[in-house]
């Protein structure tokens, strides 16, 4: 296994969300801390070419992405600046770098076969609706009928799951240590005063993990490892942050043979995976 880097992102803004597309594409929502404004970049996957980068919209504070679906972003705002509560809908399409369409009297719930679902927040129910996801015109009503929504929903996360998505699980160090990735790690652990867990992902003979080492100052230094395990080689080995106060996990994930990291929580690596 091989391990190749393509491109490295970096806005000088923390990363908030990275969102791989369909299409070969990946949308980034990073914050200014200072400010509090949002800002929102895409690249194609493969080449890192930028499509659009630090992209606002009007409202540059209170307003994130729910999804991304055929190469459209659905943001929202929020009820108050203050309250989660999301408020709003708004089609952006990336290829023109234009909003489609916008609908401040609808939530988002959930994009499913060329359909936003969505929802008014009535005194004591809620009564949902289906949107055309290219115009925003209601095309069905449900009224409160959440059952029907709810087995929706349930088809949407099991979709998820066929996209080639992998994230990283936990190495429970109660488990007898019998397979040649667990005998690995178990080693790291012997040989580091790490805090917390271990987070890892294997993928035929590539074993990739990360862990929050203690410094002599009694911080914490988040360390990402790729490991080709038939070598038992140490193929990539970088630190993603450091005098971290806190652990942070969830600092790597994969999508279909791409390997993407934050580092120092401003940068993006990609990575290709190859046999």
């Amino acid at each position: 296994m091989k391990l190749k880097k393509l491109y490295k992102h970096d806005s000088k803004k923390q990363i908030w969300r990275i969102l791989p597309t369909s299409n070969n594409k990946v949308v980034i929502e990073e914050r200014d801390i200072k400010t509090k404004e949002v800002f929102f970049s895409c690249l194609e996957i493969n080449s890192g070419k930028k499509l659009f980068r630090e992209f606002q919209l009007d409202e540059k504070n209170w307003i994130g992405i729910e999804t991304v679906y055929n190469d459209l972003i659905y943001f929202h705002k929020y009820g108050k600046p203050d309250m989660p509560m999301h408020k709003g809908i708004f089609a952006f399409d990336i290829s023109s770098k234009s909003v489609l369409w916008q609908n401040d009297n609808y939530v988002f719930a959930f994009v499913y076969e060329d359909r936003v679902y969505c929802y008014q927040q009535r005194f004591e129910n809620r009564i949902f609706f289906a949107l055309d996801y290219l115009t925003g015109n209601v095309v069905e009503d449900f009224g409160s009928d959440v059952s029907t929504i709810n087995l929706l929903k349930e088809k949407v996360d099991e979709e998820f799951w066929q996209q080639n998505y992998l994230f990283p699980e936990y190495f429970n160090r109660n488990d007898s240590v019998t397979n040649i990735h667990q005998k690995y790690i178990q080693k790291v652990l012997d040989e580091n005063v790490i805090k917390g867990e271990v987070s890892f992902m294997k993928i035929k003979d590539l074993l990739l993990f990360n862990y929050h080492e203690i410094s002599k100052s009694n911080t914490y230094s988040n360390i990402f490892t790729t490991v080709d395990l038939s070598k038992n080689k140490i193929l990539l080995q970088e630190t993603l942050d450091k005098n971290l106060v806190n652990l942070m996990p969830d600092s790597f994930f994969v999508k279909d043979n791409f390997l993407f990291l934050i580092v120092d929580k401003t940068k993006l690596f990609v990575y290709q995976i190859k046999e």
